[in-house]
């Protein structure tokens, strides 16, 4: 009997993780898609999971990360955190798109080599 509760308890951890895992995947989606950014494989991976205090007992907490692109062509770490399967904080850092852009009405022509003298 007691090895049967030990399968169901294990099935009934492995479900809940399955399912947390999916709502942090809706939710990154969400948040990127309101960012205007990418986001990169189409998942995001458990980083850390710790028992929190909170008003109404302890929590477990979930802490995931997920890659996204700003343009297609880099890659960017963002992070979010789930108790009890409400997102509790999130983190897309903030990236320049313009940085390289030049300022102004200064046009930029390509370098060319010097020419050497024979």
């Amino acid at each position: 009997m007691l090895l049967l509760l030990l399968i169901l308890a294990g099935a009934y951890a492995w479900q809940n993780a399955l399912r947390a895992r999916e709502r942090a995947r809706a939710l990154c989606s969400d948040l990127c898609t309101q960012a205007n950014v990418q986001l990169l494989d189409q998942t995001v991976a458990l980083q850390r999971m710790r028992l929190i205090r909170v008003s109404q007992g302890l929590r477990l907490r979930r802490d995931y990360r997920f890659d996204f692109s700003v343009d297609g062509r880099d890659r960017h770490r963002g992070t979010l955190s789930l108790i009890a399967g409400e997102l509790q904080t999130h983190s897309l850092p903030v990236i320049d798109a313009f940085a390289n852009e030049p300022v102004g009405n200064v046009v930029k022509f390509p370098v060319r080599p010097s020419l050497e003298k024979h």
